[in-house]
């Protein structure tokens, strides 16, 4: 019966019904006086209608009977500032408390603590500096005070408190990071931090959580060629291998500083070949140099310029084939054997270098068991890439069964169902799919749910499958380069199935193709048709954020690339793509 009245009047309180639920309140606070949450319930509803005398009663026979009477004593100052008329009683239970806590940190946290929860943060502060100065600084007191300056909003007074942390009490960069990351994210906080960060660095070059927090400033603001300044020095001031270097050029890479996370990866390697990350360098540095390459793969070049880069691609494959000689098939060098396997079957067509350069990771026992599942895929893809399917299946379906559980294993699943959606047989790619959405990864998981409901969706109620069945031979001559051939099979699905509801799909498709033989103003064309006619379709997101990559990237064209970025973060707040056209859209207007 007890616990049935406190939910109900729990349930009144949170729909602000005060009255009904004091009704309440007042029965259980005396059949249940131990229940905190009844206590605190009972005296904001009775604070919420201005009932502050009988909030007052309350406050002070708690207080009488407890073993430690200081919350309830800092509740009656709080219901006391609410009534002007009783100042003087405020002034002498605000001095009590302050006479208790000065003789107690412990006490002057918990009342510190309790001024915060009925949100009296100034008198919070005002009791922890007080206790400061009577037992000198404290770096749990200082914490504690820069933490209410930040909830109070008193950014700069909570910032300057973490630094004299890290000058006079030598707390680690990585004890206070967590803070930093929830609280200071306006830039204008962090250029001003920054200023003040600069300064002390220069009057304490000793203290290294000065420079970690400088360099988080510089990345927090991508200003990565600074970041990478800092670290450097940090770096050589201690004289260390060079983990703060890698880890800061993974990011620069994560964030398409790629000229930035270049430098960081050569640093590195000047260190010498006895450096513990010095393989790993020379592995990401590859990448990098493989990933420029293949950006201006897509562009629109001159004759002369096109010249150039195919001879670029062709000194990069010696040298890519002189590294992996040299230092594959190891667990760092993957990502370089999948990249040269990917020239030999794009630039050479040669399908069978391209497999055996993967086939002798999946073969080498030694390797890491993702590390070789991961191959398989790869290889799976090239010879999917390439007519050869059935070898695809079988290796896709061998990492499955390893990978069960796995996020491997799910990819691998997910690429069998696209194997079985390409040979017409839909209603098992879709039993596939539909476990694949809940997927461990998000990627995964919209993948196979976007794949799903182009299947249920476009199935024809007369059990005519011929316009999906199109489709997917499509995707799959698309996916093996056969452009013309899957331009035809999407032409005979508007042709011979007009208004049909793979519209979308194959507008998606058209526009793709078109993208990479370079017609990228017939590309823009296609997609502005797909955003505007189908704006509520499950593509809408994808095109938009394709759309805007080409505008920027390829046509050059900012302020249509913003207006879609802006369109897909303002539509589509679920999207896979909201992180990236976020970041992309600050990129583009400078912030």
């Amino acid at each position: 019966m007890g616990q049935a009245k406190e939910f109900l009047a729990q349930q009144l309180f949170e729909q602000k019904e005060y009255e009904k639920a004091i009704l309440i309140y007042e029965d259980l606070i005396e059949t249940n006086p131990n229940n905190p949450a009844v206590y605190n319930n009972y005296l904001l509803s009775l604070n919420q209608l201005k009932q502050h005398k009988k909030a007052l009663k309350i406050t002070q026979k708690f207080a009488k009977k407890a073993s430690n009477p200081l919350p309830y004593i800092v509740d009656q100052c709080w219901i006391l500032s609410q009534m002007p008329e009783e100042n003087k009683d405020y002034e002498k239970f605000y001095q009590f408390i302050v006479q208790k806590t000065t003789q107690n940190p412990n006490l002057a946290f918990q009342a510190a603590q309790q001024f915060k929860s009925r949100n009296m943060l100034d008198a919070a502060i005002d009791i922890l500096q007080k206790t400061e100065q009577i037992y000198g600084e404290d770096p749990q007191i200082s914490n504690e005070i820069a933490l209410i300056y930040l909830e109070n909003g008193q950014r700069f007074k909570a910032l300057e408190r973490y630094i004299d942390l890290m000058v006079r009490s030598n707390v680690k960069y990585d004890q206070l990071k967590q803070i930093f990351d929830v609280y200071v994210t306006d830039s204008a906080d962090i250029v001003a931090l920054q200023e003040m960060l600069i300064l002390k660095v220069q009057q304490n070059p000793s203290v290294t959580s000065l420079s970690e927090w400088l360099k988080w400033t510089f990345i927090s603001l991508q200003n990565w060629e600074k970041a990478f300044i800092y670290t450097r020095s940090l770096d050589k001031r201690l004289q260390e291998e060079g983990e703060r270097m890698i880890d800061l050029g993974e990011l620069c890479f994560t964030n398409q500083a790629y000229s930035t996370a270049a430098k960081c990866y050569k640093y590195i390697i000047d260190k010498g070949s006895q450096n513990y990350y010095y393989e790993l360098a020379l592995a990401k540095l590859q990448h990098i140099k493989f990933l420029e390459l293949q950006s201006q793969d897509l562009l629109q070049l001159s004759p002369p310029d096109s010249i150039s880069l195919a001879q670029n691609w062709q000194l990069y494959f010696q040298e890519l084939r002189k590294f992996i000689w040299a230092y594959g098939p190891s667990n760092t060098t993957l990502t370089n054997a999948s990249n040269l396997s990917w020239i030999w079957a794009q630039k050479f067509q040669n399908i069978d270098s391209a497999a055996t350069v993967l086939q002798n990771y999946v073969d080498a026992p030694y390797l890491n068991k993702k590390i070789i599942a991961e191959a398989k895929i790869t290889l799976g893809d090239i010879y999917a890439e390439s007519s050869q399917t059935y070898k695809s299946e079988l290796l896709y379906a061998q990492v499955e069964k390893t990978f069960t559980e796995d996020e491997m294993g799910q990819l691998a699943k997910f690429k069998r169902a696209e194997l079985s959606f390409y040979r017409g047989d839909f209603d098992w790619a879709n039993m596939q799919l539909d476990v694949l959405k809940g997927a461990t990864t998000r990627l995964i998981s919209n993948n196979a749910m976007e794949l799903s409901l182009c299947i249920t969706d476009n199935l024809g109620v007369d059990s005519n499958f011929t316009a999906l069945e199109y489709y997917g031979k499509a995707l799959l001559f698309q996916r093996q380069k056969l452009n013309d051939s899957a331009l035809h099979y999407l032409n005979k699905i508007t042709i011979e199935f007009p208004g049909h509801s793979l519209g979308d799909e194959v507008l998606m498709r058209k526009a793709q193709i078109e993208k990479s033989r370079k017609n990228f103003d017939r590309a823009s064309q296609i997609f502005d048709v797909l955003i505007t006619a189908y704006p509520d379709d499950i593509l809408h997101d994808n095109a938009l954020f394709e759309a805007a990559q080409l505008n920027q990237y390829q046509l050059k064209n900012t302020p249509k690339a913003l207006e879609l970025y802006q369109t897909l973060i303002d539509k589509h707040t679920d999207s896979i793509f909201i992180v990236d056209a976020r970041k992309e859209y600050r990129k583009l207007r400078g912030f």
